[in-house]
């Protein structure tokens, strides 16, 4: 954010204003395309002078031209930084007295932002204002290409994997299903995008530190602090705030982030007449300079969440309460020669408890309850630096030591004619105990070669074991390639291959009297994508993608609908056992420049994604063979307008046949499922809209704004349930009823930065 000095202060000794590194970022957020290497931009490089402002090359200009830099156009657009021509020798940025050493964090190794696996980043203020992400930071994987989603949810496919297949991090720390309402099919996470500084997706190759997930990589980036920062904002859906400085003449920085929401509005876009949930979080986070190369960082993310819901006419009623904290220490310093060292210790905690009742009329009656809890250690350790000119080299490892139990009791009673045709016997106990402890180590090497300017090749090798006591110890080899070169000024070829491997530890299989660790996931993915720039700030992009699974794996899944409140207690409930699956696509994207008074960006994807099950190959319930986005931002004076529009294939579902939908007796009605996904659903298509207005107040920036959700009132069927009613005459009716996706809600609020 810019500010300026108090005139106090500047009557003093010059005082540094906010990193360059931070500013240069803000305008790359903006969609410039920047390059500059850490010896010409150092770190520790403050700006001086007043804030920028007016066009990017002059905001440029203003920032570097002080510093002896300065910002050269690339052809197909961007800029590359340089000194300047004649430039004297640099002398080291302004500080306050006494503080010239301390000023200066971590330098790390010269590394241009051009790397062998992008990730896509998307920077806070987007995060803040894009009616996509409805104002949740794990929702920025939701605008990247290639991703599917189930209507209003935080829970994303990544490319055709399952969303529990993403690796989420914030600051480092790896985030266990960081979903609050997880009974609504994880509506929310607990990152709250005032807390973030960028989020950064993978959904192709992924560097190889980031391990333990198949499907795709989130990784947060926490907010930094440059000043004294309050940031506050109130809507229909909640409340939340974050307020931070600066400490020790600039060596220290802190914030603290709270939230409390109620989510009324968008859990009866899913679930009509049922109680609100509401949930909690705090997210507090320090930097501290302990000297010129040393940087210790401490953070504490904690939710709470307390919902009861219940279903119009008492069908399905459920209570849950729970709470999850992450606590973590990060030690980074800086030995001579450039080469850089890192340590991380963080603690998981968590626990909930679920109780619920479920009676659907003629099919079933039944009820749960449940305990769970988890305790989880982890440290992790990596050294990087610079082998050679053009060579740089990470190692690493990582510790993982787990304890977990769950607990869960209850039963189900299905009624005639649902058993057996839908489930093998009438009466069907729900007890289970799992308790395991388990352990995993994982090392890891990657070697990022640049043999030429317009060539990056990066290579990684990784070892992961895990061992569940009482259970012989499993172990997966996997690698991934990527590589990067420039084929002219404008145009980049990318390509990469990688395997994967996903061994879990929070989710054992718990049966009465034994507990089993759950199978390893195994995948081989290869990508290959031609980026292109184009005039007036335009860029393309065209990628190709083949995923494969090989590994045998048995999960659930529902055949009507993924959002039932007691999953336990739904007769649609089945376990599926896939022996292979397959996951490829096309796709095509075109993005202007941000700074435009008139932005944007559409892409364009073809994809699959099928299980072998039983010798025959089954669409995922996910599978979207086509989708369309659109995402459009417009701003003048005070005023911006962002809206989104967005159009895919309907998803597979499992009919239910029926020999009759009326009888008197039901042992002479036959019901089933048809073929598994065998049918699909209509169209989505949806559109969300953004009205927003600023005005200075106060020393700070006021914005009031309306978020409207599926502004187009769709009404789009996502779901479907059965029900059997007895009428007057002593017959019974099947009855079969859909529920849509979404529906219009308008939310308003206010956000006050300062």
């Amino acid at each position: 954010m810019s500010w300026s000095l108090p005139a106090f202060a500047q009557a003093r000794a010059p005082v540094p204003g906010p990193l360059l590194t931070d500013e240069l970022k803000a305008i790359a957020r903006g969609g410039v395309r920047l390059i500059y290497s850490s010896q010409v931009v150092p770190p520790d490089l403050r700006t001086r002078g007043a804030p920028p402002s007016g066009t990017v090359a002059e905001k440029l200009r203003s920032l570097l031209a002080p510093l002896h830099l300065e910002a050269r156009p690339l052809t197909g657009g961007g800029y590359v930084i340089v000194r300047t021509r004649r430039a004297p020798a640099r002398a080291p940025p302004a500080v306050p007295a006494g503080a010239d050493a301390l000023e200066r964090i971590v330098v790390q190794t010269s590394r241009y932002q051009e790397t062998a696996s992008p990730g896509v980043r998307v920077g806070r203020t987007t995060l803040e204002s894009s009616p996509e992400t409805h104002g949740d930071a794990l929702r920025a994987l939701q605008a990247v290409p290639g991703t599917a989603v189930a209507g209003y949810t935080a829970r994303t496919h990544v490319r055709g994997s399952r969303d529990d297949e993403v690796l989420y991090r914030y600051d480092g720390v790896t985030l266990d299903d960081p979903y609050h309402v997880d009974a609504l099919y994880g509506l929310f996470s607990p990152i709250d995008p005032s807390a973030v500084d960028s989020v950064t997706a993978w959904t192709g190759v992924a560097p190889i530190e980031f391990g333990g997930e198949i499907g795709g990589v989130v990784d947060i980036t926490p907010r930094r602090i440059t000043a004294t920062t309050v940031d506050l904002e109130a809507s229909e859906q909640g409340v939340n705030g974050l307020a931070g400085t600066t400490f020790g003449h600039g060596r220290g920085e802190v914030f603290a982030d709270l939230r409390s929401q109620n989510e009324y509005s968008p859990v009866g876009w899913i679930a009509t007449k049922i109680a609100a949930p509401s949930f909690h979080d705090l997210i507090a986070h320090v930097r501290w300079a302990v000297d010129a190369r040393t940087l210790l960082t401490a953070g504490f993310l904690g939710s709470i969440d307390q919902h009861k819901y219940f279903e119009a006419g008492g069908g399905q009623d459920l209570d849950t309460s729970g709470a999850q904290y992450y606590v973590w220490l990060r030690l980074a310093h800086e030995f001579s020669g450039g080469w850089r060292n890192l340590v991380l210790a963080s603690v998981d905690n968590a626990h909930q408890a679920v109780s619920g009742d479920a009676s659907q009329r003629g099919v079933l009656s039944g009820s749960v309850y449940g305990n769970t809890r988890h305790s989880l250690y982890a440290v992790r350790e990596e050294a990087e630096g610079a082998l050679a000119r053009g060579v740089f080299l990470r190692l690493g490892m990582e510790e993982t030591a787990v304890h977990v139990v769950d607990q869960n009791s209850g039963f189900v009673e299905f009624f005639p004619p649902f058993i057996p045709a839908l489930q093998t016997t009438e009466h069907i106990g729900l007890d289970g105990n799992a308790r395991a402890d388990a352990a995993t180590n994982a090392l890891y090497a990657n070697v990022r070669w640049r043999p030429r300017a317009d060539t990056i090749l990066d290579v990684g090798l990784r070892r992961d074991q895990r061992k569940v006591y009482g259970y012989s110890q499993d172990s997966q080899w996997n690698a991934r390639f990527n590589l990067w070169r420039r084929l002219s000024a404008a145009t980049a070829l990318r390509v990469g291959w990688g395997q994967e491997s996903q061994a879990d530890l929070l989710y054992p299989i718990g049966t009465v009297d034994q507990t089993f660790p759950p199978p390893v996931r195994r995948l081989t993915q290869t990508n290959l994508s031609i980026d292109h720039e184009l005039a007036g700030g335009f860029a393309v992009r065209a990628e190709i993608y083949d995923k494969r699974e090989a590994s045998p794996l048995s999960v659930s899944t529902y055949a009507f609908s993924p959002f039932a409140l007691v999953p336990e207690l739904a007769v649609d409930q089945l376990t599926v056992t896939t022996r292979r699956a397959r996951m490829d696509g096309f796709e095509l994207s075109l993005a202007s420049d941000r700074t435009r008074a008139l932005s944007g960006s559409v892409s364009y994807v073809w994809s699959r994604a099928a299980d072998l099950i039983g010798g025959q190959w089954t669409p995922r319930a996910w599978d979207q063979p086509q989708s369309l986005n659109i995402h459009a931002l417009w701003r003048r004076g005070p005023w911006s307008v962002a809206g989104t529009v967005s159009w895919h294939s309907g998803w597979p579902y499992t009919p239910l046949l029926a020999s009759s939908t009326t009888w008197t007796d039901p042992k002479s009605v036959t019901i089933s499922l048809a073929p598994l996904n065998s049918a699909r659903l209509g169209a989505y298509f949806s559109i969300d809209a953004r009205l927003a207005w600023r005005h200075r107040l106060g020393g700070g920036l006021f914005e009031a704004y309306v978020n409207i959700y599926d502004l187009n009132d769709s009404q789009i069927a996502c779901c479907t349930s059965y029900a059997v009613l007895r009428d007057a005459s002593g017959t019974y009716n099947l009855t079969e009823s859909r529920s849509p996706w979404l529906k219009l809600t308008p939310v308003a609020g206010f956000r006050w930065h300062f």
